[in-house]
């Protein structure tokens, strides 16, 4: 995971300067309650407090978060600085802004996207109040374009993560389609696809619940619905979906 995160933030880094932008700011705080869709690309595991991820153009780089998370960001070996601290993030983060001086800061809101859209309203008026301290309140953009191209262009991992991914999806539903008979469930068959996955240590694409989707007939509820105990009949079609 770690070596995946270095290649998004050298990525990252070429893409601030693509769009012209000085800096990227991840800020965010008790991401196991509410993560930021980024977060994964930027460090391995959650943070706890107030926590500022920030790459610039010119490929500087740094962490400021929660002295007990520190350790576990450092050892990513992706951040140039990794600051902790105990007191609040308010001076630190002032005073790594302030020596940056940029003249745009882009973070992660959007109107149009839910994967750029993870800075809380909280966390933005919070953010704002700390900027305007220090003269910097009216350098925040939205950083839609650069988490679109950083989430669209994939690095050598994660293609080589796709292919491994699409070959053990296709492996299953191989498998999958002789356990297909007339008197089967929609469960049932998720189940064996289930058990394929869990046997090979693979994980869901989505909500174990749903996934895979499973379907029988002409007459079901489609997709984002659990499979049921409807029954595959002859003259009947199945689908199944999963990742």
């Amino acid at each position: 995971m770690s070596s995946l995160i270095r290649e998004k933030i050298a990525q990252a880094v070429g893409i601030l300067n693509e769009f012209n932008t000085d800096c990227w700011l991840t800020f965010t705080r008790e991401t196991a309650i509410n993560g930021d869709p980024m977060l994964p690309f930027l460090v391995d595991g959650d943070l706890t407090w107030h926590s500022a991820l920030i790459i610039t153009k010119s490929g500087r780089t740094g962490a400021i978060v929660g002295e007990y998370d520190r350790k576990g960001v450092e050892d990513i070996g992706a951040w140039s600085e990794v600051i902790g601290y105990v007191e609040g993030i308010r001076k630190p983060l002032q005073d790594t802004l302030r020596s940056l001086a940029p003249a745009n800061i882009a973070v992660n809101y959007s109107r149009e996207s839910e994967i750029c859209d993870g800075l809380t309203h909280g966390m933005y008026l919070t953010l704002c109040e700390m900027l305007s301290e220090i003269g910097l309140g009216d350098r925040l953009i939205q950083a839609d374009q650069i988490i679109g191209a950083l989430r669209q262009r994939k690095t050598p991992s994660e293609l080589d993560r796709m292919k491994r991914a699409i070959a053990e999806t296709e492996r299953i539903f191989s498998e999958v389609v002789p356990f297909i008979r007339p008197g089967r469930t929609e469960r049932e068959i998720a189940a064996f696809m289930k058990d394929r996955a869990n046997g090979r240590k693979i994980p869901f694409a989505w909500d174990e619940k749903t996934c895979p989707a499973v379907f029988t007939g002409p007459d079901t509820a489609a997709a984002h619905y659990a499979p049921t105990e409807r029954k595959v009949k002859k003259g009947t079609y199945s689908t199944w979906t999963s990742d």
